[in-house]
């Protein structure tokens, strides 16, 4: 039987000489109160989307047809959507006013969702990052929410393997990550040869606004998930696909007009994220941004007005990502069932617990609702 990472680090989780039994409520913090919506892994096997509030409490618990990867949510409307993971073809539309299913959406005939979505400012269209069937150029496909999710046009993203977008603060533009990765399923097919980019679109016409790379050296360096602060700042989570011990970027910024710009990370914090991380995000004041590596156990933080690193956390097969309401704090969950809150400027780490909190495997991302 194959052993995977998340049941290594599960079952070490639950050594009595590493881990403590029942975690006690954290400490009140800006983080109480709010609602956060993750996909997980249950203890039967099966996969939900799970909304719980921060004082660890379950709000909802609905079961997905399958793996998802990001959930994200209406502007609008309590519509919840979760989105198949690579190379899936399911969105889920959950209500999470009525608790009821409100839609389930499928993506056209050869088409795979790359497992990311945004909702238009305006709450009209769906776009989900999708592998076109027959063209190695992923796509932005957009559908009428008032139309009954029907695809109203599509638009390429210049690139390979589209993964995270997010809307840039003029409620216009996106910004997309190209991971530049042709796959067939999961297996991976053009590693010596990938391309990787950040992209800008016009998220009407399509048309193609700028768009960086990073060096050649570092075309292995895979672009896969983003932020964006109010200013307009992007933080970027790499996957390095080469050699383990290769010394890359592994975590980038870019603001129009410039080139990609690798964050210096201290040698003893970059040699132990294991070349991956997993999510980005920037803080409710969109100064301090936290990087998430899995892999490594860690959760980087850092000030992006200096772009200068902060302090790394310690959060076991820690992932997901989400800002509380308070400057520099944010949310991370991991693959273990935990959640934790972690502050930018100083080394804190609590745990967000109810007494007996839900026995999941929390999936790579993590959204406010």
């Amino acid at each position: 039987m194959e052993i995977n990472r998340r049941q290594l680090l599960s079952w070490l989780a639950a050594t009595p000489a590493l881990a403590t039994a029942a975690p006690l409520l954290a400490t009140p913090t800006a983080a109480e109160g709010l609602r956060f919506a993750s996909s997980a892994r249950g203890s039967d096997g099966h996969y939900y989307l799970k909304i719980s509030n921060t004082l660890g409490e379950q709000l909802a618990s609905h079961r997905l047809p399958e793996r998802a990867h990001q959930v994200v949510t209406h502007p609008h409307q309590p519509w919840v959507y979760s989105l198949a993971r690579r190379p899936g073809d399911f969105i889920d539309v959950f209500n999470s006013d009525t608790l009821q299913t409100q839609a389930l959406i499928t993506t056209q005939p050869g088409y795979r969702l790359y497992g990311h979505a945004q909702v238009s400012p305006d709450g009209r269209y769906l776009y989900t990052s999708e592998r076109h069937p027959s063209d190695l150029e992923g796509r932005l496909v957009v559908r009428d929410i008032l139309a009954d999710y029907q695809v109203v046009r599509e638009m390429s993203t210049r690139g390979i393997g589209p993964h995270e977008f997010h809307w840039m603060p003029d409620g216009q533009t996106l910004v997309v990550a190209n991971g530049g990765i042709q796959t067939d399923g999961r297996e991976k097919l053009n590693l010596d040869s990938m391309q990787p980019s950040l992209v800008y679109l016009d998220s009407e016409s399509g048309e193609l606004l700028e768009k960086r790379s990073l060096h050649q050296d570092f075309h292995q360096c895979s672009i896969r998930h983003l932020d964006v602060a109010p200013d307009g700042q992007v933080v970027i989570a790499l996957q390095y696909q080469g050699h383990p011990i290769d010394q890359v970027p592994l975590i980038a910024a870019h603001r129009r007009g410039e080139e990609l710009a690798e964050l210096q990370l201290p040698e003893r914090i970059r040699s132990q994220l294991k070349q991956y991380c997993g999510s980005a995000c920037f803080d409710a004041s969109g100064r301090f941004a936290a990087v998430s590596a899995p892999r490594g156990n860690l959760t980087t933080l850092w000030d992006m007005q200096e772009r200068r690193f902060l302090n790394a956390a310690y959060v076991a097969d820690g992932c997901g990502l989400a800002p509380t309401t308070r400057a520099g704090e944010f949310l991370v969950s991991s693959g273990l069932g935990q959640i934790f809150t972690i502050q930018a400027l100083s080394e804190e780490r609590q745990p967000v617990y109810a007494a007996n909190p839900p026995q999941v495997n929390w999936d790579n991302h993590m959204t406010l609702i």
